[in-house]
């Protein structure tokens, strides 16, 4: 019975050390205090976790589960697409293997205890948020934004609304418990976390809202007429957020459009992994050279994400990538047909709504996303007789069968630990020579590029510090390099104030 106990116990703590890392976790040591530091942390816990886990556990992953084997053939195309073009980023694959091995956690945690519990905790950790954010709102508490009164350990309202939309759903599971403060407790969560989407005026999480709370009414109500009547409520919804900030939805309008032309160039495997950030202004320049008098021309800006996780598939991956979502989407179905029940409904709510707001923002910017995204894939999957991803061997069956997967995973997982702390090493060194003046820290910008050298905004600052130092040559190619990762209005300067101070003007025109 103790034994029991503490092996329920764990995999409790496990969910309260993930999600206070991925949704409060904020350390100024990092150049993105509110993102790149709740990733570090994420890698290097679930990296050291999965090392113990993996070296105390005989566990063998038969993977003949659709889903594990999806997620490992998109590292594949990721890996071999990027190994081919010789543009693998390091940085990139360990971040995929740590959400794989996160993906293998959560479903270790599901398996050992009952999915209420975990739903419960993340509606703990989600009402811990709001609450943050409602104070913030309120000017009790200040916000890590200047321009945003709401936006909770995050560096906007998105992250805050992505992290909210994703649990709300959890509380349906709630609202029809047998105890009546159980019932009350998930109402009034649910009604705090509704009224926080509101307020931090993200009109995707508004509108992720109605669509979780639809489905659930949907499955509740038998009456016709009210059913015709939500899905009119529905259907107007989306125009009336339309209205409310025009300029800011025809601006993403044209994003859209201009990233269908950059999709539609490599439709089938598209541009590679974060060819978006390093491409997309290209195409959105050709458009307005095309269209010089377009109705867009006073709304375009700088863009690194196209407010759409579809479109950002379609133009890094092509229709593979979308082809991997039709098929998730049809796993997961298939799953719950076989074996539905009203944990798996909840589940399914909780991913139509983070669905609904990918279409409009950037939900897999974030860490928790990541984890509610694992934990609703678990749950659906569950208890299926399609699957059998793990069994623990018997003493009888041959010694390398029983050991090979499990060595294999904690040499991983030890590969992921080593590499994340030396990167998080240099990430905190980044941030501490950009106080410094100029020429002291360039020695120190060359020692990190072996860490760094794939992220475009480091190569940004290290050749914004070599033009000021006035090394020109250095800094045009280190701006260079810099456009394989990002390239927008700021780095098209550069590269002209460099050529013009190397007297190259007819370049310097070009990129001016």
């Amino acid at each position: 019975m103790k034994i029991e106990r503490r092996l329920f116990k764990v995999p409790v703590l496990i969910c309260f050390i993930l999600s206070s890392i991925t949704l409060f976790f904020y350390s100024n040591r990092f150049v993105s205090a509110e993102i790149t530091s709740k990733w570090m942390a994420l890698m290097i816990f679930t990296s050291a976790l999965s090392c113990l886990f993996y070296l105390h556990k005989r566990i063998v992953f038969h993977f003949t589960n659709p889903l594990l084997l999806l997620f490992i053939v998109y590292f594949l195309f990721v890996f071999c697409r990027s190994w081919i073009y010789s543009s693998l980023n390091t940085t990139l694959l360990m971040s995929l293997s740590v959400l794989l091995l996160l993906f293998l956690l959560i479903q270790h945690i599901q398996s050992v205890i009952p999915v209420r519990y975990i739903f419960a905790t993340m509606i703990f950790f989600a009402l811990i948020l709001t609450l943050h954010g409602l104070l913030q709102y309120t000017g009790m508490i200040r916000s890590y934004h200047s321009h945003f009164p709401l936006t909770g350990h995050f560096d906007n309202p998105a992250g805050f609304a992505a992290a909210l939309i994703v649990v709300l759903p959890f509380c349906f599971h709630f609202v029809n418990h047998t105890k009546k403060y159980i019932r009350f407790a998930a109402i009034a969560a649910l009604s705090l976390m509704a009224i926080a989407v509101f307020l931090s005026g993200s009109r995707a999480g508004i509108l992720a809202v109605a669509v979780a709370s639809v489905i659930w009414s949907y499955t509740k109500i038998k009456n016709n007429k009210t059913r015709i009547i939500l899905a009119i409520v529905l259907v107007i919804l989306p125009v009336v957020l339309y209205a409310v900030k025009k300029d800011s939805a025809d601006g993403r309008l044209l994003i859209w459009r201009c990233s269908l032309d950059m999709a539609k160039e490599k439709p089938v495997f598209g541009h590679g992994a974060g060819a978006f950030n390093a491409k997309y202004m290209l195409y959105q320049a050709e458009y307005f050279k095309t269209y010089p008098d377009s109705r867009f021309a006073q709304l375009a800006d700088n863009v690194t994400h196209p407010f759409n996780e579809y479109f950002l598939l379609f133009c890094e991956h092509g229709l593979v990538g979308l082809g991997m979502v039709a098929l998730l989407i049809i796993f997961l179905f298939r799953f719950y047909r076989r074996n539905p029940s009203n944990e798996k409904l909840v589940a399914l709510m909780s991913l139509s709504s983070l669905a609904v707001f990918s279409f409009f923002s950037y939900p897999f910017r974030y860490p928790f996303t990541w984890m509610i995204l694992f934990i609703n894939l678990a749950t659906v999957i569950a208890s299926s007789d399609i699957i059998g991803n793990t069994v623990i061997l018997t003493k009888g069956q041959h010694l390398l069968s029983r050991h090979t997967p499990r060595i294999g995973l904690f040499l991983l997982s030890t590969g992921i630990l080593t590499y994340s702390l030396f990167l998080t090493r240099a990430e905190i060194k980044w941030k501490q020579i950009a106080r410094f003046s100029f020429v002291k820290v360039l020695s120190e910008y060359d020692k990190l590029y072996r860490w760094l050298g794939s992220d475009g905004l480091f190569l940004y600052n290290h050749a914004a510090e070599l033009y000021e130092a006035k090394e020109f040559e250095n800094s045009l190619a280190v701006f260079e390099l810099c456009t394989r990762y990002h390239n927008d209005m700021d780095v098209q300067m550069f590269l002209a104030a460099n050529y013009k101070a190397l007297g190259r003007l007819i370049e310097a025109e070009r990129h001016y």
